[in-house]
């Protein structure tokens, strides 16, 4: 019996292929572009979402707004104090919305308009610091200034995406849910924030907070997909609050230090039953520092130590090169090992 020559294909279809070892999930986003660019009749090559120069334009670009407004903004509030910095910052931010809607909806351009609707929001805690100094600036202290400029900010966030629908205005949503954490965590701290701040119990409950946001993360991306993708930047803040801390956590044995490598490996596999490349890079860095630190510990005295570097640098190529001319075979044989209960769970393109 001779197969079709056509087939009518959904995303899902690929994602469930790539779950099942069919293909690898990396390629999933590059092949179902490709089959959208056919469909539309554009060059495969025609995929909004390719890191260019003109995404390097826009991004980098608002950066230096980001920038040109924080100097700006510490400047003004000693010329024109915070009633004007409160002005300031209201007419920027509908300055700011005002021109996203005409690139995203007028113009088409959705990430350069998402970028300024975000540039909005983030107006919204220096307004709400300069509201507070209005007459109330005795009535706060610093911790519970930020405390309420955090939930204004995710406030304001969460009012705009359900309007505008960018995946950029979750930046400042997981961003300020991330300080939100942190300065709850050091206000309830019998030493207070300060004390708290840099401490061991502080990267310990950075670390718990990260594993949080690391969950809300995983449910949007479940709920709402990867068409907006608004999950991305709630994995960067859940990888960094957890990652980092753990790195600078003293262990104090070796045992810990093993420890430190198993938790890296499994971020590994996460970039893998997630497909995202964070936790790739955090895992990767991870497990090499503890390579490295091995070693040192073992072989800094000798003359084998650079010997032991360069045979360890060479092995770890070898198994990229292996990995990737197995990468299809072995993604499929981690996803095979998640409970399939878990992996009708796992989130979808």
């Amino acid at each position: 019996m001779s197969q079709p020559t056509q087939v009518t294909v959904t995303k899902n279809d690929i994602v469930e292929a790539s779950r099942r070892g069919a293909m690898s999930p990396q390629d999933v986003e590059s092949l179902w572009a490709h089959l959208a660019a056919q469909a539309a009749g554009k060059p495969s090559g025609d995929n909004s979402k390719s890191f260019d120069i003109a995404q390097i334009a826009w991004y980098g670009g608002g950066v230096l707004v980001m920038i040109a407004m924080a100097w700006f903004m510490e400047r003004a509030a000693t010329l024109i104090g915070s009633g004007g910095v409160l002005a300031l910052s209201l007419m920027y931010a509908a300055a700011f919305a005002g021109l996203g809607y005409k690139l995203k909806y007028t113009d088409g351009q959705k990430t350069p308009g998402g970028l300024l609707f975000t540039l909005a929001v983030l107006m919204t805690p220096i307004a709400a610091f300069a509201g507070m100094e209005l007459g109330f600036a005795e009535a706060f202290s610093p911790d519970k200034k930020a405390l309420i400029a955090e939930v204004a900010t995710i406030a304001v966030g969460l009012l705009a995406v359900s309007r505008v629908r960018s995946s950029l205005l979750s930046a400042p949503i997981f961003g300020a849910l991330w300080c939100l954490s942190m300065t709850v965590a050091g206000i309830v701290s019998p030493g207070g924030f300060f004390s708290f701040f840099g401490s061991q119990g502080f990267l310990q409950t950075s670390m718990a907070i990260g594993a949080g946001i690391l969950a809300t993360a995983f449910v949007t991306d479940s709920k709402f997909g990867r068409d907006e993708d608004y999950s991305w930047w709630g994995y960067f803040f859940g990888v960094l609050a957890f990652w980092v801390p753990m790195s600078l956590l003293d262990t104090g044995s070796e045992l810990g230090k093993l420890g430190y490598f198993g938790i890296n490996l499994v971020m590994v596999l996460m970039s893998v039953v997630l497909a995202r490349k964070v936790f790739l890079v955090a895992g990767a860095i991870g497990s090499v520092g503890y390579i490295g630190h091995l070693l040192w510990t073992y072989f800094s005295g000798s003359l084998a130590f650079p010997v032991a570097l360069i045979a360890c640098g060479i092995g770890i190529i070898y198994l990229g090169v292996a990995y990737r001319r197995n990468q299809a075979s072995i993604e499929g044989f981690v996803l095979g090992l998640v409970p399939a209960g878990i992996r009708a769970r796992l989130p979808r393109s």
